[in-house]
């Protein structure tokens, strides 16, 4: 078991959003749901709309095994991937 940890380095990784992303593991029943962190930034009464564009997601890192990401929003133009 891992984490995997992506995220947009795109100017607008806080504007724009590319959520929910659906990450499933080929050959098996495995379906994870992402969606961006929290939104912390309060403009008074209001939330901020400023959501940092990451996504931390659990999987299981046995050799050969493939995971599909869709995304539902337009993906960035730069990722950073972490195991």
């Amino acid at each position: 078991m891992g984490i995997l940890l992506f995220e947009s380095l795109d100017e607008d990784r806080q504007d724009r959003s590319m959520q929910p992303i659906y990450v499933k593991k080929q050959g098996t029943g495995m379906e994870n749901n992402l969606n961006a962190m929290m939104d912390h930034v309060w403009d008074g009464f209001y939330t901020g709309q400023i959501r940092l564009q990451r996504f931390p997601s659990i999987f299981q890192g046995e050799r050969g095994s493939v995971y599909d990401l869709n995304f539902t929003g337009t993906p960035a133009k730069h990722m950073r991937f972490t195991l």
